[in-house]
């Protein structure tokens, strides 16, 4: 997933994370989001330092998936941060189930560290020091990561939830039909993202998010089908038996994304 705009903040363990533009116009929105209503301009700093710490969260997240996919021979080419979320571009998708699962799984796991770090180990620790604002910015960026956690969980794919129900589908049904299932799941709660968001039209990153889902699960299946395609074929796929031909565009990229939600309930 190639997007221009962005560039490089760090390199961690020789993984880069990039930044999109749109992230940084973004951010005062979030900020006001996560602010207190009543608190004046002291209430939006510390909403602007809860919308950075989001990031770092979702950077985190997405680390998460990178050093286990790494592990598993699936090298990461970098990590995209986005107002949606993260994405963690792969140079090549991980087949065996087992590799998927776990690095699918990494990402919420690291999230829900984090929701324990901040809740039950920050967040206390600086209420009992006085730091009321402290300790209300590490409950609330706790409580984010846990709902940024649950949300990925969601078998929506191409997010880890839907890979995780793929890597389920894969040794009972193979790894294609495995991925049109999931990937039609996927589209249908996407579907359905959409039409949450005609009650809740304010909220815009949850129908970004929806059309993410949308397109990203079809263009997936079209890559698995290609590489499907490519493999030496027994009988009845031989001469005077060519296999099918694909019909859409491929894509050529596989990513992760982990999308949080951003609205303070």
């Amino acid at each position: 997933m190639m997007l221009g705009g962005a560039f490089q903040i760090a390199r961690i363990r020789g993984i880069p994370i990039r930044v999109h533009f749109t992230l940084l116009l973004c951010l005062p929105v979030f900020a006001m989001q996560l602010a207190d209503a009543d608190g004046g301009w002291l209430a939006l700093g510390w909403g602007l330092l809860a919308a950075l710490s989001l990031f770092l969260s979702v950077a985190l997240h997405e680390l998460g998936h990178s050093f286990v996919s790494r592990a598993k021979g699936c090298p990461v080419l970098d990590i995209l941060l986005l107002p949606i979320g993260g994405v963690a571009q792969m140079s090549r998708l991980p087949e065996r189930p087992r590799d998927e699962f776990q690095i699918a799984l990494a990402g919420p796991l690291v999230s829900l560290a984090l929701y324990g770090l901040g809740c039950w180990g920050l967040a206390p620790w600086a209420h009992f020091a006085g730091q009321k604002h402290l300790a209300e910015l590490f409950d609330l960026v706790g409580w984010i990561n846990l709902q940024l956690a649950l949300f990925n969980l969601v078998p929506a794919f191409p997010m880890d939830g839907g890979r995780i129900f793929r890597a389920w589908l894969t040794p009972k049904l193979g790894r294609l039909l495995a991925t049109r299932i999931a990937a039609a799941l996927g589209k249908f709660i996407a579907v359905l993202f959409g039409l949450v968001w005609l009650w809740l039209p304010q909220n815009i990153l949850l129908l970004a998010i929806a059309f993410f889902i949308y397109s990203a699960a079809g263009a997936e299946y079209q890559m698995v089908l290609r590489e499907e395609m490519a493999r030496p074929r027994p009988f009845p796929f031989g001469p005077g038996f060519p296999p099918p031909q694909e019909t859409s565009q491929l894509a050529q990229d596989d990513v992760t994304v982990s999308p949080p939600p951003y609205r303070r309930e």
